[in-house]
């Protein structure tokens, strides 16, 4: 089954309970429904598509820049092709967006590339070719990302233009470097998971009170802030939770921020055998 090739980066097993948010991108609806058979599938446009009743899509009419829902946690994936091209505040957009997803989801979106041969030409020759669209390098957009909390950043080219492969040599002779065709590759498509795998993974075996509670124990040992008396709280917490050390220890990975203290954590948890 051919399928638009953001929707490439939606793993084939997805799950039958998923819930999905498509911005303003009708064209991709029929095959999102294919992709997604059961999924609960909402659609966030100015103007309800025709597709909506045939697909049983729900619609939500508005403007993804001042209507976004505001509930947290409630889709597994939001596809926003525009986002980093067109939106006006897209930092701000995308932060709103992380907000709405599962530990587990992940953000669809693409952008154009400034890199392309076919931009630095035209640079070349003094002319910007759209001034009412954003151009990205890909470093640019991993750092935007990662600004807004997210993680796992994964590209794919969407358009390439394999005729302009003559023209590589030249730009590299300037200093461009073709990293995965880059200089060939006119628009990237970006999957940016919410969390890591594993932290997505450690937060659906205990509920969000004991996350916080662990959290802020192992905080208070990091800094110092009544060590021996917040490490006694430590173990006593995992014992009454039932909190094996392997999910602690990862936990611990994931949550303490330096790494000379997580380990120092770990290494007395192990040589007193206290878990």
């Amino acid at each position: 089954m051919s399928i638009s090739k953001i929707l490439e980066f939606v793993p084939p097993n997805f799950s039958k309970d998923a819930a999905a948010l498509v911005i303003d991108s009708e064209e991709i609806l029929t095959d999102l429904r294919k992709l997604m058979p059961n999924a609960e599938i909402f659609f966030l446009a100015e103007e309800k598509s025709q597709l909506c009743e045939s697909l049983k899509i729900k619609f939500l009419q508005g403007d993804y820049t001042k209507n976004l829902p505001t509930e947290a946690k409630i889709f597994d994936v939001v596809i926003a092709e525009e986002i980093l091209t067109f939106a006006p505040d897209f930092y701000r957009t995308l932060l709103e967006i992380n907000h709405l997803l599962k530990d587990s989801g992940f953000l669809l979106t693409k952008f154009f590339n400034v890199r392309f041969i076919g931009i630095l030409e035209s640079l070349r020759r003094g002319e910007f070719p759209a001034k009412e669209k954003r151009f990205w390098a890909k470093w640019d957009v991993v750092k935007i990302l990662d600004d807004a909390i997210y993680k796992e950043i994964r590209f794919l080219p969407d358009e390439r233009f394999e005729e302009k492969i003559s023209a590589v040599k030249s730009w590299e002779n300037f200093g461009f470097d073709n990293f995965s065709d880059d200089l060939i590759t006119k628009i990237w498509l970006v999957k940016a998971r919410k969390c890591t795998a594993e932290v997505a993974a450690l937060k659906e075996i205990y509920t969000s009170e004991i996350r916080a509670e662990l959290s802020r124990i192992l905080h208070r040992i990091e800094y110092g802030i009544d060590a021996e008396e917040n490490f006694s709280k430590l173990i006593e917490f995992c014992r009454r939770e039932n909190i094996f050390y392997d999910y602690l220890s990862d936990f611990i990975e994931q949550v303490v921020i330096h790494k000379k203290a997580a380990d120092l954590i770990k290494i007395r948890i192990e040589q007193e055998n206290l878990l």
